[in-house]
């Protein structure tokens, strides 16, 4: 019998305290324009929550695990911890028809069992890259970007790049 993880009496790992800067988090809303139900699994200090006011919404540190969070939604969107990144994907699959993470782009790639249970599940809609980790004032070097999974999607991957916008 496999358990469920469960994080809301566990240490949390200061690596994945990393909150979105307030611009990607208005773009990601722009860009990929979620609609219908939406969760946001890791609301932090609230940036997403600002741009998608009806969302609903987990956040271990206020006592709503994502774990425990079981109701079908049409989007979650957001910027999920990276340490259990492969569970909280895993779970995501369960129950949204599509998810927006702000993530490592590499974490998409990283182990053949994601990549089968995200291809079990549909597939890659788009990959939106915003910058490295550091210059987002993430802990990490690597490429980040919005990733959108769609369920029974079986189409191609667009990848776009962030330009600012010209004044």
């Amino acid at each position: 019998m496999t358990t469920q993880p469960q994080l809301l009496h566990m240490a949390l790992d200061k690596q994945d305290i990393v909150y979105t800067p307030d611009w990607v988090a208005t773009d990601m809303v722009k860009h990929f324009k979620p609609s219908g139900v939406i969760l946001e699994p890791s609301c932090g200090d609230g940036v997403f929550l600002k741009y998608l006011p009806t969302a609903e919404w987990c956040e271990i540190e206020k006592g709503r695990d994502f774990f425990q969070y079981t109701s079908a939604v049409d989007w979650y969107f957001g910027n999920p911890p990276y340490t259990c990144f492969s569970e909280w994907m895993t779970h995501s699959m369960r129950i949204a028809q599509n998810i927006c993470y702000l993530i490592p782009l590499n974490k998409t790639l990283n182990s053949g069992k994601m990549i089968k249970e995200w291809k079990d599940y549909g597939g890659i809609v788009e990959m939106k890259y915003y910058a490295n980790g550091r210059e987002l004032g993430f802990p990490i070097g690597f490429a980040c970007g919005a990733v959108w999974f769609q369920k029974g999607y079986t189409g191609k991957t667009q990848i776009t790049l962030y330009e600012a916008e010209q004044c």
